[in-house]
C-alpha cells in the first residue's frame, strides 16, 4: 500500500504539455486512468509504439502526440536543361495549418485526445504562385518549344519532392543512310587484276550461277530535324545513297535494289558498289602447275592444254595455242586457234545426247515397224505358228543389228537427262528390250505388246524436237586423230585428218577432210574430200542435207539417209542434193594430177 501512495506522489497533480514545434509530450496527472487516441487529428506513441486504441495509463507513463497537417501550400524549382532537352519543376509543398491539443488538460478520469484538439490555420505570408507565373518564369528562361499539355494540373496534384518534366525538345527522326548487304567479299587490289582480265588459274575462287544474288541495296530514309525547347531545330545527318552500277554479265533488277549474276562465272567486286561476273581467264598453258579446270562459266586459256588434262566449261572455251591428248567439254561454243590432236572434244554435251539419242530411237522406230509388218505378213502365210517364232526369224534374218540398239538405248533412259525421258518411255523401251533381245522373242504370244510400246515412242518423236542451239559453234583450225561432237554448226579453216566427227548443224571445211567419218545433220561444204586408199573416207548425213565438194577424191563413200553413194573417180564441183524426193548429184571430173585452185 505505501508503494502505491509513493508513485502516485510522484505523477503531477494535472497532466503536463510540451510542444517542440513537431510534437506534443505528455506527461500524464494523477487522476489520469486511461487515454483515447483521436487518429484523424495525430498519432499517439508511447515508448516507441504507436497507440490505436484506448490505452491504461501506468503511473510515470509519458506520451507523445504528433498532429496531423496539411500540405496545401505550393512552392516549385524550375530547372532548364541548357542543351535545351528538357525543362523540369520540383514542386515543394509547405503545411498551411495543423490539429492543436489544448494546453490546459482538465482533471479527468478518462484522457480523450478527440475532446481536447482543435484545427489552427497556418497564416499565409505570400500569395500563391497560379498558372501564369509558371508560363512567365518558363519564357524569361526562353522555353517556348515542347511545353507538354495539362502540366498545371498535374503540378496542383503532386506531392512535395515530385519532379515533373514541364517542357521536352521534339527529337529528331535520324537519318537511315542506304547499306549494302555484299555476298562476294572485299573488293580486289589493282595488282589482282592483269590488262582488264583476271587470272584464275586453278579456279581457286568461288563460283557463282546464273541469277545468283551478288549484292543488296537497302534503300535509306530522309531524316527529320529535331527541335529543342528554346526553338533550335536539332540537325540530321545527310543522306548517303548509292547505285549499282552495271557491269560485265550482271543484271540489276527493276527496282535496282538487286545486282544479280547474267551467267554462270566467278563474281569479282572491283569496287565497293562495282561487281561483274567474270570468267576463267588463264594468262598461261594447262599444265600440271594448273591442273585440269572445271568451271561453270567461260574459259579462256592463252596458251595450250596438254596431254592427260582437261578443260570443262559450263559456257565457252576459248584456246589460243593448241591441244594434244586432251579431253574438252564446252556447252556454249569452242573456239581453238592451232592445232587438235589426238583429244577427246565434246560441244554442247546434252544437246548431243539428245540429238544422237532422239536420231537413234527414230532408227528404231522405223526399222521396227518395217519387221512388224514383215511379221505380220508372215502370220497370214503361216497363221499355226506362233507369233513369237515369227518374229525372231525376221529379227535375225533382215534386222540382225536391231536387237543390239534397242539394248543400247534402254541403257541411256534409265541413266541420262531425265528431263525429256519420261517414266513412261522407260517403261516403252523396257518391253521392246524385253521382247526383242536374247530369246524374249520366243516369249512373245501377241505383236500388241510391241504396237503399244511403238505408240508411246511415236509420241516421243512427235512432240519433241531435235533442237540445234543457233548459238553453239565449234571453230578449229587443224585436226587430227580426234574424235568431235558439235551439237551445232562445225567450221575448220584448214584441215580434218583421220579423225571422226559428229556434227549436228552445217559442217564447213575450208581445207581438206581426209581419213575417218564424218557425220553432219545439216548441210556440208569441204573444199577437198578424201584423197588416200588406206585411209578411207565416210560421209554420214540426213537424208535432206545438201553436200557441196570442190574437189572430191575417189574412194569416199556418201550415206545419205538410207541411200549409199559410192564415188569411183575424182571429181570436182561435187554437189549432193534431194529434189522432190529423188536424190540427186552434179559433178564433173577432175584430173588429179593438175594443182587445186
Amino acid at each position: 500500500m505505501q508503494g502505491i501512495i509513493d508513485e502516485t506522489n510522484n505523477r503531477p497533480e494535472k497532466t503536463l504539455i510540451t510542444w517542440d514545434g513537431t510534437k506534443y509530450t505528455l506527461l500524464t496527472g494523477q487522476t489520469i486512468e486511461k487515454i483515447i487516441p483521436f487518429p484523424a487529428a495525430g498519432k499517439l506513441f508511447h515508448n516507441g509504439e504507436e497507440i490505436r486504441s484506448e490505452h491504461i495509463v501506468q503511473a510515470g507513463d509519458v506520451y507523445e502526440f504528433i498532429p496531423e497537417g496539411t500540405l496545401l501550400g505550393l512552392r516549385w524549382e524550375l530547372q532548364v536543361y541548357p542543351e535545351g532537352s528538357k525543362a523540369i519543376v520540383k514542386v515543394k509543398r509547405h503545411p498551411v495549418g495543423r490539429f492543436k491539443l489544448q494546453e490546459d488538460i482538465p482533471m479527468v478520469q478518462s484522457l480523450n485526445l478527440e475532446e481536447l484538439t482543435t484545427w489552427q490555420d497556418r497564416p499565409e505570408e505570400e500569395e500563391m504562385p497560379s498558372k501564369d507565373t509558371l508560363y512567365q518564369q518558363l519564357a524569361e528562361k526562353g522555353v517556348i518549344h515542347g511545353l507538354l499539355p495539362d502540366i498545371w494540373e498535374k503540378i496542383l496534384a503532386a506531392e512535395d519532392g515530385t519532379d515533373l518534366v514541364v517542357a521536352e525538345s521534339t527529337p529528331p527522326v535520324q537519318t537511315q543512310h542506304a547499306q549494302l548487304i555484299d555476298y562476294i567479299g572485299k573488293p580486289l587490289n589493282d595488282k589482282q587484276q592483269k590488262d582488264g582480265k583476271i587470272d584464275y588459274f586453278a579456279c581457286k575462287l568461288r563460283v557463282c550461277r546464273k541469277d545468283e544474288l551478288l549484292a543488296k541495296k537497302i534503300p535509306g530514309k530522309e531524316g527529320i530535324p529535331g527541335k529543342n525547347i528554346f526553338g533550335q531545330p536539332i540537325p540530321v545527318e545527310q543522306l548517303r545513297d548509292f547505285s549499282f552500277k552495271l557491269k560485265k554479265n550482271i543484271y540489276i533488277s527493276e527496282d535496282g535494289l538487286e545486282l544479280r549474276a547474267s551467267c554462270d562465272g566467278i563474281p569479282v567486286r572491283l569496287g565497293t558498289y562495282d561487281y561483274l561476273v567474270e570468267n576463267v581467264y588463264i594468262a598461261k598453258d594447262i599444265d600440271l602447275s594448273t591442273g585440269s579446270i572445271d568451271f561453270p562459266g567461260d574459259v579462256v586459256v592463252v596458251g595450250d592444254v596438254y596431254e592427260g588434262l582437261h578443260v570443262y566449261s559450263g559456257g565457252k572455251i576459248q584456246i589460243g595455242g593448241s591441244v594434244s591428248g586432251a579431253e574438252l567439254k564446252a556447252e556454249a561454243g569452242l573456239q581453238i586457234i592451232k592445232n587438235i590432236i589426238a583429244s577427246k572434244i565434246t560441244i554442247g554435251e546434252k544437246h548431243v545426247f539428245r540429238s544422237q539419242f532422239y536420231q537413234d530411237l527414230l532408227e528404231i522406230n522405223e526399222e521396227l515397224g518395217l519387221c512388224l509388218a514383215q511379221v505380220e505378213r508372215l502370220k497370214q502365210a503361216s497363221s499355226q505358228t506362233p507369233v513369237g517364232p515369227l518374229l525372231k526369224v525376221v529379227l535375225e534374218k533382215n534386222f540382225p543389228k536391231l536387237p543390239k540398239k534397242v539394248e543400247n538405248i534402254a541403257k541411256l533412259v534409265v541413266t541420262k537427262d531425265p528431263e525429256i525421258i519420261s517414266e513412261e518411255l522407260k517403261v516403252a523401251v523396257e518391253t521392246l528390250k524385253h521382247f526383242l533381245v536374247g530369246a524374249g522373242p520366243l516369249s512373245l504370244k501377241d505383236l500388241i505388246y510391241i504396237k503399244n510400246a511403238l505408240k508411246i515412242i511415236e509420241h516421243f518423236l512427235a512432240i519433241t524436237e531435235n533442237v540445234i542451239p543457233s548459238n553453239v559453234l565449234c571453230d578449229t583450225s587443224y585436226i587430227q586423230n580426234s574424235e568431235l561432237n558439235c551439237a551445232g554448226d562445225f567450221n575448220c579453216s584448214k584441215g580434218v585428218y583421220n579423225s571422226n566427227i559428229r556434227v549436228q548443224g552445217n559442217t564447213k571445211v575450208a581445207g581438206v577432210f581426209r581419213g575417218g567419218e564424218l557425220y553432219c545433220g545439216g548441210n556440208i561444204y569441204i573444199r577437198e574430200l578424201g584423197g588416200s586408199v588406206i585411209s578411207p573416207t565416210t560421209v554420214r548425213t540426213d537424208k535432206d542435207s545438201k553436200i557441196k565438194i570442190d574437189y572430191c577424191h575417189a574412194n569416199v563413200i556418201f550415206h545419205i539417209g538410207k541411200q549409199l553413194l559410192r564415188i569411183d573417180e575424182s571429181v570436182q564441183q561435187l554437189e549432193i542434193y534431194r529434189e522432190k524426193g529423188i536424190l540427186k548429184m552434179e559433178k564433173l571430173k577432175w584430173d588429179v594430177s593438175s594443182q587445186l585452185v
